[in-house]
């Protein structure tokens, strides 16, 4: 039952470490294009 829950953990932790990884590069490239809008 204790590796079910570490499994449940993990995937949570998995899941939630790529979804703010992808929001973060979202974020980033807002912010490059922001960048280069402005230098023209």
């Amino acid at each position: 039952m204790i590796w079910f829950r570490i499994a449940m953990i993990a995937m949570f932790s998995i899941t939630a470490l790529s979804v703010t990884v992808y929001q973060g590069i979202e974020i980033f490239h807002a912010f490059q294009d922001l960048i280069h809008n402005r230098v023209k």
